[in-house]
């Protein structure tokens, strides 16, 4: 596999090409130079041998001239011939030639014009290769002129045919060419090793730095070498320490960021410059984005078509105005008020806006309830107190001493004062529910007392009323409760069944549900209309106020019945029809 894998280095081929070609240019130089070298080594020792050889038989030669008695030495030379296979030729001053090895003298041209002669007369010896007209093919000639007492005798001269030199030639360039040939092919071998030495460090350096890149920093390099990869190699691994451990810091104060702003009970999420959504936490996902699943990369406006959200960036981005503002979203089937920040951020080269949002629905209404218990209390106190104001007022301009009307008089301000002494009664009921500091002896409680003692107290009412009380309550449901509270539940309960019912029956039972005990008060009086059943358990909250004007009452009880249900760990609801009746369910933990 590592073979395969360097094949298809670009690297090692590159490498190991670049090698070859520089091998094969310097291949074909030095065996050039080395072939040319040697045809000039060889030549020359041709020619130092054949000069040897005429020194050789300069003595013999030039006695034979000096004597006239060259046919002596025929016999020599042809022995000479045969020995060596070399051709001897004397050639007398006029350039007759007197005795040859090869050939008969008389035959052979005037040999004082050969270049070989020539050259002989100037220098010791005269050199020449040529095509030879006498044996037909191409000779090399060595000649040197015999003198005796400064007269030239003649020319000893030998001859070599080429065709020899040229296959020892053969056989030089031919060892030359197996020399290089071979040193070539055992380099090739050894630049494969020599290119590996280098391309499997750096492919593996390659390698660690591609698993760094994607994300896979445990990958390292690990090479133990002194060379320039070798200080690669562990630059790269010291760079992705730093890299990891940079990673890891910067990961874990981001999930400490992300687990914050994810905890946050304020909606946060940002957006770059083509809005788009870089994060959110769930609560921006439960105000903003509901239902839309992932929405990290999708357009605001795509998913929260909100005309003032769109706005408020754009203050945010141009740095005009103030970048908060109140925005109503629905959601769930309600309106929601919430606040809004935006402010613009810089991080990474790229603007964007972060949002922080506070719902503040439960605020808003709280002080809407706050406004309407006030406008209410006044209502509720001004009433009674113009009526005592006014009949007090004529009393004291004489209708004190009217015996027909002045007893009727004080008996409205009894009554007046009586509806005042109830609405602070049930102020102060309400405050105690409502504080914090009161605290329930819990204990187990029959709801049988419980609507047993409540029927004894309302009974007188509900007859004046024509009203009859059924009970469907089985002695073994008990809650786990507080007695007083619980009488306290289903009196008002009763009470408001009692006062918006004309005639019929008031009905109260218990039931099982599960963990909880629940009591159910219901009656056949006018109903409540769907639109107000949201805002019945709120404080002096009267459904139709015309219809219900001449009721009396503080509107203040089924505000207490919620809140003592709550305090009980509890839930209360209602379910209504109009021209039907009402049911109330007060479900609270049941006895153990």
């Amino acid at each position: 596999m590592r073979g395969l894998s360097l094949i298809r280095s670009r690297f090692f081929l590159s490498l190991y090409a670049s090698f070859t070609a520089i091998l094969l240019v310097t291949s074909v130089l030095v065996g050039t130079f080395v072939a040319k070298t040697s045809v000039a080594l060889l030549r020359s020792d041709q020619e130092e041998s054949m000069k040897s050889f005429c020194r050789l038989l300069e003595p013999q030669a030039r006695e034979a001239l000096a004597r006239g008695e060259v046919g002596a030495l025929a016999g020599s030379l042809a022995a000479l011939r045969e020995s060596t296979g070399v051709r001897i030729t004397l050639v007398l001053p006029d350039g007759k030639v007197i005795e040859d090895t090869h050939e008969d003298p008389g035959l052979m041209d005037d040999h004082r014009l050969r270049p070989e002669v020539l050259d002989s007369l100037a220098t010791d010896f005269g050199v020449s290769r040529r095509f030879s007209r006498t044996v037909r093919f191409e000779m090399l000639y060595v000649a040197k002129a015999l003198r005796a007492e400064g007269k030239l005798l003649g020319h000893v001269r030998v001859s070599l045919p080429l065709r020899i030199a040229r296959e020892e030639l053969a056989e030089v360039r031919s060892s030359v060419l197996i020399g290089t040939g071979l040193g070539f092919l055992l380099a090739l071998v050894l630049g494969v090793f020599l290119a590996r030495r280098f391309t499997i460090p750096l492919a593996e350096v390659t390698t660690v730095a591609k698993d760094l890149s994607a994300g896979r920093l445990e990958s390292r390099v690990r090479m133990h070498r002194s060379d320039e990869i070798g200080v690669l190699a562990q630059s790269l691994d010291q760079l992705a320490d730093e890299v990891t451990s940079r990673i890891a810091a910067m990961s874990q104060e981001d999930a400490k960021l992300r687990a914050m702003l994810s905890g946050m009970i304020e909606a946060v999420f940002a957006v770059d410059e083509q809005d788009r959504i870089a994060f959110c936490n769930q609560a921006a996902r439960d105000d903003f984005f509901p239902g839309k699943g992932l929405v990290e990369g999708e357009r605001l406006w795509e998913v929260a078509p909100i005309a003032a959200l769109d706005e408020l960036l754009e203050a945010a981005r141009s740095g005009r105005g103030d970048t908060r503002a109140e925005i109503e979203v629905h959601r769930d089937g309600r309106e929601r008020t919430l606040v809004v920040h935006a402010g613009a951020f810089l991080g990474g080269g790229r603007r964007g806006v972060v949002v922080v949002s506070h719902d503040i629905t439960e605020l808003r209404k709280l002080e809407r309830i706050r406004r309407d218990f006030v406008a209410n209390v006044s209502h509720e106190l001004k009433t009674p107190l113009a009526a005592i104001k006014g009949f007090v007022e004529t009393l004291l301009t004489g209708a004190l001493h009217d015996d027909d009307n002045n007893e009727r008089f004080l008996r409205r301000i009894d009554v007046n004062v009586e509806r005042l002494n109830h609405l602070v009664s049930d102020l102060l009921e309400l405050a105690r529910v409502e504080s914090k500091e009161q605290g329930f002896a819990a204990a187990d409680v029959p709801w049988a007392d419980v609507v047993d003692e409540v029927a004894r107290r309302n009974e007188e009412i509900l007859a004046r009323k024509g009203l009859a009380l059924r009970r469907d309550v089985d002695p073994s449901h008990a809650v786990r409760g507080d007695r007083e509270s619980m009488v306290r539940i289903l009196e008002n309960l009763i009470d408001n069944a009692a006062k918006y019912t004309a005639e019929g029956h008031v009905s109260v039972r218990t039931r099982l549900d599960g963990d909880a005990c629940v009591l159910e008060v219901s009656d056949t009086g006018i109903g409540i209309p769907g639109r107000d059943l949201p805002r019945v358990f709120e404080r002096f909250y009267r459904v139709d106020k015309a219809r219900s004007s001449d009721v009396e009452g503080t509107g203040l009880g089924l505000s207490i019945v919620r809140n003592l249900v709550r305090k009980l760990n509890g839930d209360v609801r209602v379910e209504s029809e109009v021209g039907v009746g009402s049911t109330f369910s007060v479900e609270l933990p049941a006895a153990r």
